[in-house]
């Protein structure tokens, strides 16, 4: 079990870090055994990705999520990437409550980016937020089935507002509910205004 609280002295600190390394090492094992090594040698799980599911996991798991087995990889890949493409395609059209359908409506929604890790979907900004990109660029769309009713997702984008352009990685994790599949993670992190696209 990993441990959320702040630890109040360095031993318990390194401890923690110990912790949260294993935890890490051990995911990269499960993920290994259980796709094949070509499979793995072309997927790259960021770093970032993994600590903000390990992050995930200090959070309770919502009632309404359906961890039933009876799903398939195959059929989690395709209805994933479906609600990956509608959370996409909300943007373009600026639905926003469209766009906010595809989130799950729950304290463990998770928002990850280069200000930090922060939960919770009542104070998210991006339910009051008025803005849109003025145009966004998806590419090299991917998915990865984790475990039955979890997927991973990740997409390179380029987004350009009032002049300015950037790009970078956006990463999600969809989770199947008793009321359809939804984004239960979302991560953006950008290069320096005016860099350069260098995803692959």
């Amino acid at each position: 079990m990993i441990s959320c609280a702040v630890s109040r002295s360095s031993r318990a600190s390194s401890v923690s870090s110990g912790n949260r390394s294993r935890q890490s090492w051990r995911l990269r094992l499960r993920l290994r055994n259980h796709f094949p090594q070509r499979c793995m040698a072309r997927t790259k799980i960021s770093s970032t990705w993994l600590v903000t599911l390990l992050a995930v996991g200090c959070a309770p798991v919502p009632a309404h999520v359906d961890s039933s087995p009876s799903s398939s990889p195959a059929s989690d890949t395709i209805e994933a990437r479906r609600l990956f493409e509608e959370n996409i395609d909300a943007i373009h059209k600026r639905d926003r409550a469209r766009y906010l359908a595809t989130y799950l409506h729950s304290s463990t929604l998770a928002r990850n980016g280069p200000s930090g890790l922060e939960f919770g979907y009542d104070n998210w900004s991006a339910r009051r937020d008025s803005t849109w990109p003025d145009t966004l660029i998806a590419r090299n769309l991917r998915v990865l089935p984790i475990t039955p009713g979890v997927v991973y997702g990740s997409y390179c984008y380029t987004v350009t507002q009032k002049d300015t352009t950037s790009s970078g990685v956006s990463e999600r994790i969809f989770v199947k509910t008793s009321e359809g599949w939804r984004i239960a993670v979302t991560t953006a992190f950008g290069l320096a205004a005016g860099a350069p696209a260098q995803c692959k």
